[in-house]
């Protein structure tokens, strides 16, 4: 009986053993096909797959925390050369990255100060539309020069393409 528990360990270790070809060290997971009948379908897609490009999220992460401190214009080169937001309170922009940045640092120019307690983030690739997106839930805490502090839950969509933000949008809930 102790030699079945043994050989059951090993092949579950196997199992679960790391991938050593070609140098790779890291885990290797296997995803399955998901065949479950879901009461709806999505009309964007669910064909997504978690984590996807932790380096996009790395860029998207590096933008937020330059706009926390207030210097948003030294990640230009994160963005395309032309950009859509959608933002919480109906604004849209589409247009050049040199203009989004300038409204961005308009809006806070008229701020003592920002910050963002981020909950989590979530790199996701969408396989049947080949689109790397970065989901970043956060509380965000507005000090303005003139006026009362402001707090909201903030949930931000942001896609990258080819190492360039091309689109972001964000939902907003006022505490």
């Amino acid at each position: 009986m102790k030699k079945i528990w043994i050989l059951a360990a090993g092949i579950l270790m196997a199992a679960c053993g790391t991938n050593n070809q070609a140098g790779n060290t890291a885990a290797s997971p296997v995803v399955a096909k998901d065949t479950t009948a879901y009461p709806f379908t999505a009309t964007y897609s669910s064909n997504i797959t978690v984590p996807g490009n932790v380096q996009y999220a790395h860029i998207v992460l590096d933008v937020w925390r330059a706009f926390e401190m207030n210097s948003i214009q030294s990640k230009r080169s994160s963005f395309a050369d032309t950009v859509t937001y959608d933002d919480a309170s109906g604004f849209k922009f589409h247009g050049p990255a040199d203009s989004l940045l300038a409204f961005a640092n308009r809006d806070i120019s008229g701020l003592d100060s920002l910050r963002f307690d981020i909950s989590t983030w979530q790199s996701a690739h969408v396989n049947d539309k080949n689109e790397d997106w970065i989901n970043i839930w956060s509380t965000e805490r507005r000090y303005p020069k003139k006026g009362k502090a402001d707090t909201s839950l903030i949930q931000e969509n942001w896609r990258v393409k080819d190492g360039k933000i091309v689109y972001f949008n964000q939902f907003k809930a006022h505490l």
